[in-house]
């Protein structure tokens, strides 16, 4: 049996790639799955947007929790053959990269995130629902932030109609954001990660493994 471990924020990751059981752990999350393995090099996965505060409230730790989770995010994202844009609000929502399947895209544009300003998540919302038009399923946003938004209705009135369009919301907080409006937002209440602020990237790594399953054929090995 071939095993990989690998250490993500701390957390030990455990990948067995020839056994009948697929276990990863991130975050204090954990799945497994069971089963033969499957050629996953015939599945297409899909788009996602990272969506990230950086609101003055994101600066010290938090940022730099951020930006080390959504690097991590990627590298699993990428497993699961998603291509991975970044959009990050504050005062304004701005649209950093478009979804590619490439580390080094995200690699690229992580260190030129700075906090400051206020939390407008609902135009970073309509942002990433707007850019993912065109493009093939599945799609996913995660929403990652330490607060309360500008406008709360707003928000959720933009959550609504990215929904509605079929997109994915998963949102990762801390432990200062409001857990309930955190619920409403996501598509559902198992997409969403409450952590403490010390634990943020690894609440973002995570959230990779709730990422829809891609489309497509695939093959017992």
């Amino acid at each position: 049996m071939a095993v990989d471990n690998t250490e993500v924020n701390g957390a030990a990751m455990t990948r067995a790639s020839h056994d009948e059981r697929v276990a990863s752990t991130a975050g204090g999350i954990t799945i497994r799955r069971e089963g033969k393995p499957v050629d996953r090099t015939l599945v297409r996965g899909g788009s996602v947007y990272l969506v990230i505060d950086c609101s003055g409230s994101m600066a010290g730790e938090k940022i730099a929790q951020a930006k080390e989770g959504a690097l991590n995010f990627a590298r699993e994202a990428l497993t699961k053959r998603y291509a991975i844009g970044l959009i990050s609000f504050s005062s304004v929502a701005n649209h950093i990269c478009e979804p590619r399947e490439d580390l080094s895209h995200v690699q690229r544009y992580l260190p030129g995130l700075e906090p400051g300003g206020s939390t407008n998540m609902a135009r970073a919302i309509e942002l990433a629902t707007v850019k993912f038009k065109g493009k093939p399923g599945p799609l996913a946003m995660v929403v990652i932030t330490d607060g309360i938004p500008d406008h709360e209705g707003a928000a959720l009135g933009a959550a609504r109609d990215a929904k509605r369009l079929g997109i994915d919301i998963i949102t990762v907080g801390t432990d200062d954001a409001n857990r309930d409006f955190l619920q409403k937002l996501a598509s559902r209440d198992d997409l969403v990660v409450v952590v403490t602020r010390e634990a943020l990237g690894q609440g973002i790594t995570s959230a990779a493994y709730m990422l829809p399953e891609g489309v497509g054929r695939s093959r017992e090995s």
